[in-house]
């Protein structure tokens, strides 16, 4: 099995990032590599080339399934209705202004992945990095990177990788510590410039996202919380409950 990370770029010409996870034999989870994307092929290349052959998991940070041609989808009203006390950013997801990311969406269904969360053959999942950071980093609000003075947004990237190395390797599944990962945690910040430091901070959304990804497959879509719908769109969150069963605080409806 394998567990990809897809750090989506909501502009074709902008920059992506994936993160490559694979199930360890203690249950826990390992970063493989993780890879600076570009271009619509560059994207959908990348996935082809390490989705694997025994069955893999895609979640993806950018709204993946939009039918509303204006507004917000009602799983974006949702996430702001949960989460806005904790600031986490509100988008407003439309096929407007959404056209690369659900393009992606709808390629990697014809390439055989199944947006639903519960099937049993490839799959693609939309999440949120945002959120994901609130439930298992326990914080009062996201990390900012990505935008603002490259100083502040050097602080949010060293806290995140911070807490992506000394928090998931004591969650369920564990991420366990590898040369992949050092790798991203042994980058000399101080030597980045703006685009290398995008980079960095994509491939660290990827990891996010990838360890999501292997938290679906390892304890189950009832462990998960779902906000939304597979129609309109939904997004797929990590909890720390220990009981499978139990959910956020967010009254999720299961996709």
């Amino acid at each position: 099995m394998r567990y990809l990370g897809l750090d989506l770029a909501w502009a074709p010409r902008s920059s992506s990032a994936g993160a490559v996870l694979e199930p360890s034999e203690d249950g826990g989870i390992h970063l493989v590599s993780t890879a600076h994307l570009r271009a619509h092929e560059d994207v959908l290349g990348w996935v082809a080339r390490n989705r694997g052959r025994g069955g893999c998991i895609l979640a993806v940070n950018a709204p993946i399934i939009v039918e509303n041609s204006g507004g917000r989808r009602p799983v974006d009203e949702q996430l702001a209705h949960h989460f806005g006390r904790f600031y986490v950013d509100e988008y407003a997801a439309n096929t407007v202004n959404t056209s690369h990311p659900r393009t992606i969406g709808r390629a990697l269904q014809r390439m055989g992945f199944d947006p639903d969360p519960q099937a049993e053959a490839d799959r693609v999942i939309e999440t949120a990095s945002q959120a994901a950071q609130i439930l298992m980093f326990e914080l009062d609000r996201p990390l900012r990177i990505k935008s603002g003075p490259i100083g502040a947004r050097k602080d949010a990237a060293n806290r995140y990788r911070e807490l992506i190395y000394g928090k998931l390797p004591f969650c369920n599944p564990e991420l366990e510590d590898g040369d992949a990962l050092e790798e991203l945690m042994n980058v000399d910040l101080g030597s980045l410039n703006g685009s290398r430091l995008g980079e960095l901070e994509g491939k660290l959304d990827a990891v996010l996202s990838g360890y999501i990804a292997g938290f679906l497959d390892l304890r189950g879509p009832k462990a998960c919380a779902f906000l939304g719908d597979l129609r309109s769109g939904y997004i797929l969150l990590p909890t720390q409950e220990e009981e499978e069963g139990e959910t956020t605080e967010a009254e999720a409806t299961e996709a």
